[in-house]
């Protein structure tokens, strides 16, 4: 599941982010990749912790829908890349284990709005072929690790993005989904028709998929 989520982040919020970033020194990115990463990414990052970073990061971890698509157990390696003029990253598969921690999805938040550059696409590789977006700031997009990616280069402005990785207490994408599915089949159902027989057996169905599939 590929999850488009809308304005995790607000607009004040953001104004405010970009006058802090304004006065960072960006490290280079090549800092984090891996051996084989190295040979494709060119780009720039500020690493936590950093109070920005924290913030963002905080925002991100008390979003309803990230909570129950995710189901987190913990974050991981969390940053804030910056893609100018001419930089990329090439189709790479992010580290399994990072910190030994396992990476079961992946997100990125847009902090930049798209009228402020071109290109720098975000491009997934799945089962029905290449996907891309351009998010609208303060708009993420969580994906599971999986799958090849790559950012396309920026050929104006700059493009700059909170990224991070999460360990789900669901391991697999298809329990994660089914019980995101569920999760809101339970809430429509309920605003719908209150706590009505459907929304027991909703409820019964779901927590016991979780007493199932949860791992800790």
């Amino acid at each position: 599941m590929i999850l488009h989520i809308q304005q995790v982040i607000d607009p004040g919020t953001l104004s405010a982010i970009a006058d802090k970033l304004a006065a960072v020194n960006f490290a280079d990115g090549r800092e984090s990749a891996g051996w084989a990463a190295k040979q494709v990414k060119n780009n720039q990052q500020l690493r936590a912790p950093h109070p920005v970073i924290e913030l963002l990061l905080n925002r991100v971890k008390q979003h309803s829908l990230v909570q129950q698509a995710a189901r987190p157990a913990q974050f991981v390696n969390t940053m804030i890349n910056r893609y100018d003029v001419g930089q990329c990253y090439g189709t790479h598969m992010d580290d399994a284990l990072m910190g030994q921690v396992r990476t079961d999805l992946s997100f990125t938040l847009s902090l930049t709005d798209t009228q402020a550059y071109d290109g720098g696409e975000l491009v997934i590789e799945d089962a029905t072929g290449e996907r891309s977006w351009r998010l609208a700031a303060g708009d993420m997009l969580l994906y599971p690790t999986q799958y090849l990616h790559r950012v396309e280069a920026v050929t104006k402005g700059s493009r700059i993005a909170l990224v991070g990785w999460i360990e789900s207490l669901l391991r697999e994408p298809q329990q994660r989904e089914i019980c995101f599915d569920l999760q809101q089949a339970m809430q429509h159902e309920f605003a719908t028709h209150g706590k009505s027989a459907q929304f027991d057996v909703l409820s019964k169905t779901y927590n016991n998929l979780l007493r199932r599939w949860v791992k800790r």
